[in-house]
């Protein structure tokens, strides 16, 4: 778990930092008059699992029809004439 520390020089931009964190999804865990504690949960890409679905299971699937319409058996026959 990281955790980042940002430091401000005054009260009113320590609230317009909790601000900016709180429109970026993170919830406030603690808050003291000198200090807040905020956190945000990681979350599930649903986006980013489609695109590695797509990416591994297409050319598998492309390689499997290839894989089964070639021959079984390849035969070469060398004549000397």
């Amino acid at each position: 778990m990281g955790v980042s520390v940002v430091q401000v020089p005054s009260v009113a931009d320590m609230e317009s930092t909790i601000l900016g964190y709180l429109a970026k999804g993170f919830v406030v865990a603690n808050k003291t008059s000198k200090s807040a504690t905020l956190q945000k949960k990681k979350e599930f890409s649903i986006l980013w699992a489609v695109i590695g679905l797509i990416l591994c299971v297409i050319p598998l699937l492309i390689y499997l029809v290839i894989y089964a319409m070639q021959p079984d058996v390849e035969i070469v026959e060398i004549t000397v004439v």
